[in-house]
């Protein structure tokens, strides 16, 4: 008896040396959804399901998310989306549709710095030239008043 009794307390145990351990802590998540609070999927959807007839109460419905909740990627993802479904239903979705979200707004304010820069680099150029039209103009008339002196 006692034997029989320590080969299956030997049996057992070694069985379960072989079975994997429980994992304690789950998967670490790929998903984003904590900043945004589940409110991907409703828009994910929305967008989806716009039909001719809905299309700007939809419009209306997740603009407030796009300005204000979206991420970079969610937001050019969404607008390439949406412009999409205007295009296949003979839609037009409105030029500044959701323009200023708040995701856009740093690429916004560096785009409008650069623009300023070149704007001035060619005022600065327009001017340059211009002086130097004048100054040729002037070295032209000045050479013309001299009368050409032969001895």
């Amino acid at each position: 008896m006692k034997l029989s009794g320590i080969i299956v307390a030997s049996s057992i145990a070694a069985s379960s040396a072989f079975v994997p351990a429980p994992r304690q802590q789950p998967a670490p998540s790929t998903e984003l959804n904590v900043a945004t609070k589940g409110k991907i999927g409703p828009v994910r959807r929305a967008i989806s399901s716009v039909t001719k007839d809905n299309f700007s109460a939809t419009l209306t419905e997740i603009e407030p998310f796009l300005l204000e909740d979206t991420g970079i990627t969610f937001y050019k993802k969404s607008m390439r989306r949406l412009g999409m479904k205007a295009r296949v239903l003979g839609v037009e979705m409105p030029a500044d549709y959701a323009r200023d979200a708040k995701c856009t707004a740093k690429r916004r304010e560096k785009q409008d710095a650069f623009c300023q820069i070149k704007a001035e680099e060619a005022a600065a150029a327009a001017a340059a030239a211009e002086e130097e039209a004048a100054a040729a103009v002037e070295k032209e008339s000045a050479a013309e008043e001299e009368p050409a002196t032969e001895d």
